[in-house]
Formats: structure tokens, C-alpha cells, sequence
């Protein structure tokens, strides 16, 4: 398997507004094709519209190197390359194609999905791993929430890659009979929504007078930073917890301190 794939791209400038023309010197695409990859879903629309020229973000920078990596290297198909980038069910992979492909995932920069959000029908998302129990307790929890009722039942794609992140826990270990049930990804979820409420704050405090396009441009921007910033905090914390871990299991451990007694002569 690709060793390349585990690697970070190049380092882009996130904090500098992307025109169009920015997006086909770096990517060597022409006008025509990033536009033709935004009207089939493989980029999401401008981050802002102007009157005479569209804003773009890091994202669209980052998707138009992955598609042409994902094209070059592993020379899969544009429908193929749309499912992995917006989420989308990877059962017709191999299992080697799989774990590559979800690898990819993880590395994008906040996966805008297109305006038209697919969805997932419930049978697809269950499987020996996920059940229809686990299902209803992140309903119950608020991560994730049913379209339609019945046979028809379907989530959004962002709920089934939840659901997903669920599955992938329980075969790292994360089981029942070990204690974990599926509400404990709440800790995650409210420790998302407190970040999130203290930088719009911070961000929302200086851009008061601004106008709704630029705002838009700028918070589209800090997003992608954020995401990524947040990736590589927490897998500092989790090293350096996991180094204690180590350091406290080669420690001998402490012996009891046994009182003499005395003895009355």
C-alpha cells in the first residue's frame, strides 16, 4: 500500500483567499474542468460569490489534489473518487481499497458536501458491528437523526460516517461488554460544540462590520485551520498519554510501609 498516503501535501497558505485562477495553476486543471467537478459534486460551490469572481477556500484546493492523486495513483474512477470524498458508501471497494480510501478521509480538511446532501438508507449503515440498538441510542443522544420511517429510514451521509466512526471503535475494541456504549461518543460531541462556541466568539468579536460575503470567505477559511489544528492537538495529547502509560507500567510498583510494633519491656 501506498506509504505516500499516511504523508501530509504540500503546506498551503490557508490564511490568503483562493481565486479560480489560483486553483488551476497549483491543480494544472482548466476553468472548465474545476467547474465541471463542482456541477458533479466533487467540489463544493465558491465558499463566497462575488460580483465579478468567485472566492474559494483550502478545501478546494486540497479536494482538486486529492482527485488527481486518487486519479494518478490509484487510477480510480471520478464516480469512485466522488463516493470517497463526500462520504459515501464504500462497499464496492476492495478491503485493501477500503482502509486506503478511509485514510484518505481522514486527511481531507473538513469534506464540504455539496448542496444537495445524499443520504444513506439505514440497512446500508448496520451491520455486525452497528445494530439496530446502537442505532437508536445516538438517536437518543442527539448524534444523529432518522429520515423517514420504516423500510425507508435513511440518514444523512454526515450520520452514517457517525455511525461509521461507531463501527470503527468497536473493532478497535470499544464493545459493549467492555463498557462502551455508542452515548459515549457524547464526550466528543460536547467537547466539539464547546470549541465551537469559544472561536465564534473570538471570531465573530473582530468581523461585527463586515460584510456577509467576506465573513463568509474568512470563516470558511478558519474552519479548515481549525480542523486541522484540532487533528494535530489531539494526536499530541494522545501520544504524550500514552508515553505516561508506558512510563507508569515500567515503574516497580510502590511497596507498603509496615508500622514495628513495640514491644513493652
Amino acid at each position: 500500500m501506498d506509504r505516500e498516503a499516511d504523508s501530509p501535501m504540500t503546506q498551503i497558505d490557508e490564511s490568503k483567499p483562493l481565486r479560480m485562477r489560483d486553483l488551476t495553476e497549483d491543480a494544472g486543471l482548466t476553468r472548465q474542468a474545476i467547474h465541471f467537478y463542482i456541477d458533479e459534486g466533487l467540489l463544493p460551490p465558491p465558499a463566497s460569490k462575488r460580483r465579478n469572481s468567485a472566492v474559494y477556500s483550502t478545501v478546494h484546493l486540497e479536494r482538486l489534489r486529492w482527485i488527481r492523486r486518487l486519479q494518478n495513483e490509484h487510477f480510480l474512477s471520478l464516480s469512485a473518487i466522488k463516493s470517497v470524498l463526500n462520504g459515501q458508501d464504500l462497499e464496492d471497494f476492495t478491503p485493501q481499497q477500503k482502509e486506503l480510501l478511509r485514510r484518505v478521509r481522514d486527511q481531507l480538511p473538513g469534506r464540504a458536501m455539496p448542496t444537495t446532501t445524499p443520504v444513506a438508507l439505514i440497512p446500508d449503515v448496520t451491520s455486525k458491528m452497528v445494530t439496530e440498538d446502537d442505532l437508536q441510542e445516538l438517536q437518543q443522544v442527539g448524534l444523529i437523526n432518522f429520515q423517514g420511517t420504516g423500510k425507508n429510514r435513511s440518514l444523512s451521509q454526515e450520520d452514517a460516517q457517525i455511525v461509521e466512526c461507531l463501527a470503527r471503535y468497536k473493532e478497535a475494541g470499544a464493545t459493549r461488554d467492555r463498557g462502551y456504549r455508542p452515548a459515549f461518543l457524547t464526550i466528543v460531541d460536547r467537547a466539539v460544540e464547546k470549541i465551537v462556541e469559544e472561536l465564534s466568539r473570538v471570531y465573530s468579536r473582530n468581523w461585527v462590520n463586515a460584510n456577509t460575503e467576506d465573513a463568509a470567505a474568512f470563516a470558511s477559511a478558519m474552519y479548515a485551520i481549525d480542523e486541522r489544528l484540532m487533528g494535530i492537538l489531539l494526536r499530541k495529547k494522545m501520544r504524550a498519554l500514552l508515553a505516561r502509560f508506558a512510563a507508569d507500567e515500567g515503574k516497580p510498583s510502590p511497596k507498603r510501609k509496615t508500622k514495628k510494633r513495640l514491644r513493652a519491656s
